[in-house]
């Protein structure tokens, strides 16, 4: 049987209409998938970045400075789809779109005031804030940023650049006194509580992966990740 001309035409607005709806339903539907994928990523480097951290800081022979671009390029390998790299040998784009920053935060007590505050006013010891500013206090002792650091802020706070050496390390005279260098969201509630003289380290990744948000169906996904170790 033929088809006439007007049951021909109802069937392009009947196919118009459908699709009107899913199309939306399945551009959400690529871009909530992808991004559940690209967060497993993000989550698997942000612990890739807390083990390398880890050597880093506790094994003197590893002769692991995160600092280094060429040490920098294994976790931007392993970012391998995110839009982290800048040229064909991994190296961080600055403009990319992620980040990883790694942090050391120290819980301040008599250790790191001895070590920071010399010499020793005359009613230390014992230690405490009047004498050691940051006694009791929550501070970095390590900052290191791979890739695009000015779009993405770290969810614990940010040592003052100034204080932050080349290796990514901070000298024990502003762990012990500079206010300025207090991490937070630590302590109860926080990310973590610890001891006095005690660290913990913290990897964070960001990713921008807006560039799979087929016809900005929902908002701009950004991804974050975070081991504390």
């Amino acid at each position: 049987m033929t088809r006439s001309s007007r049951q021909r035409g109802n069937t392009f607005i009947e196919f118009a209409v459908v699709m009107s709806f899913l199309l939306p339903m399945f551009a959400a539907a690529y871009t909530l998938g992808m991004t559940l994928s690209k967060g497993i990523q993000v989550g698997n480097v942000c612990r890739d970045a807390a083990v390398l951290m880890v050597r880093s800081n506790t094994d003197p022979n590893a002769n692991l400075d995160l600092s280094q671009t060429q040490n920098q390029r294994m976790l931007i390998r392993a970012a391998a789809g995110l839009r982290m790299n800048s040229d064909a040998q991994n190296d961080p784009d600055p403009n990319g779109m992620g980040v990883v920053i790694l942090s050391r935060v120290i819980y301040v007590g008599d250790n790191e005031c001895s070590a920071g505050v010399v010499p020793a006013p005359g009613n230390a010891p014992p230690w405490n804030a009047g004498n050691c500013p940051n006694y009791n206090q929550y501070v970095f002792g390590y900052r290191i940023v791979i890739g695009n650091g000015s779009k993405f802020s770290s969810r614990i706070g940010n040592p003052p650049n100034a204080i932050v050496q080349s290796n990514g390390s901070i000298s024990a005279a502003d762990i012990a006194k500079n206010t300025f260098n207090r991490a937070s969201n630590f302590g109860n509630g926080g990310v973590v509580t610890l001891q006095p003289s005690t660290f913990a380290l913290v990897s964070e990744m960001y990713a921008d992966v807006s560039w799979i948000n087929l016809f900005s169906i929902l908002q701009t996904p950004i991804v974050y990740a975070r081991s504390v170790t």
